[in-house]
């Protein structure tokens, strides 16, 4: 797509355009902190400055050196410098949002854009309105509130993948869902952009039967050409295979992971954004409608196991 982009200004003409609805909720006064590192086009960033300040925030950019891995923690100065944000904007080329910076933030409101490119935010799925936003909420409560239900949960996709896990019943008041940055009592929410996903933590150790990530994943990059099978017994992964996207998946845990990275299903996700298009990328396609993402490691949100890694994989 970016070769439609004769220069710089017709590009942050249109990435500024696409950034309107993520930031609607930011309040006048509020400071917002973007937390980015040296990978991240620059562009994005003076973007995500320029809407902020047209909301009459007071934003900050802190930059860093890109991390190894995803879930790789940022530095100490950042922090310590979160503690004065009210919301913190993470525009890194690796995933912060299973890292121990993200699970402190107290009542610091997040905004997730890791992973985010010029061609993803001036994508299909990021061009929504507000109706769009309130279709993709009205789905996103119905699923939750089945997910809340508890029970066991049964996974399967015409590629293979045939996986149970359980689930744990929790308290449907915690179901409501306002939007992105919307406030949540003294505490502000959080939002994801591109929007348009429902995800769940399963019991840990339940996991039996088998994934198979047939688009993408947090490596090797890019589409994948041949799907990666992963055996799950006891809530551990045992095997990996494949063609070279299941050697680059193991390369990527052996060099980055710990004993808990092969935890899974670590969370359950399910896609729910109906102009996201696939394209390739993990922060792209888990959120387009008929998609579902199969983590391991890290639990997600709600659950207790920590790992080194949090490696997201997706399946049509």
């Amino acid at each position: 797509m970016l070769h439609q982009y004769v220069s710089p200004g017709n590009k942050i003409i249109d990435l500024v355009a696409s950034l309107q609805l993520p930031f609607a909720n930011v309040r006048r006064g509020e400071e917002v902190m973007i937390v980015t590192d040296t990978n991240m086009d620059p562009l994005i960033c003076q973007a995500v400055m320029a809407v902020l300040r047209s909301k009459g925030a007071d934003p900050t950019l802190m930059m860093y050196t890109p991390r190894a891995h995803h879930t790789a923690e940022p530095t100490r100065a950042v922090a310590h410098a979160l503690k004065g944000a009210d919301i913190c904007v993470y525009l890194t080329t690796t995933a912060l949002a299973h890292s121990e910076f993200s699970e402190n933030r107290g009542n610091v409101g997040v905004l997730l854009m890791e992973e985010a490119t010029a061609d993803i935010l001036t994508s299909p799925g990021c061009q929504l309105e507000e109706a769009d936003l309130q279709q993709i909420l009205e789905k996103e409560r119905w699923v939750r509130e089945f997910w809340m239900e508890g029970g066991d949960v049964h996974v399967t996709t015409p590629a293979g993948t045939d996986l149970r896990a359980k689930l744990v019943k929790t308290d449907k008041r915690s179901a409501r869902v306002r939007g992105i940055l919307a406030p949540e009592g003294e505490k502000r929410g959080a939002g994801t952009w591109p929007f348009g996903e429902c995800r769940v933590t399963p019991l840990e150790g339940s996991g039996e039967g088998q994934v198979v990530w047939d688009i993408c994943g947090h490596a090797p990059p890019g589409r994948y050409a041949q799907p990666v099978v992963l055996t799950v017994k006891q809530g551990r992964v045992v095997k990996i295979e494949g063609g070279k996207e299941a050697d680059g998946v193991r390369r990527y845990l052996e060099t980055h992971g710990d004993e808990n990275s092969y935890a899974a299903p670590a969370e359950i996700s399910v896609g729910l954004n109906h102009k996201a298009t696939i394209m390739g990328t993990v922060r792209n396609d888990k959120k387009a409608l008929g998609t579902s993402h199969i983590a391991i490691g890290r639990s997600d949100i709600g659950g207790s196991l920590v790992s080194a890694t949090h490696f997201d994989g997706l399946m049509a």
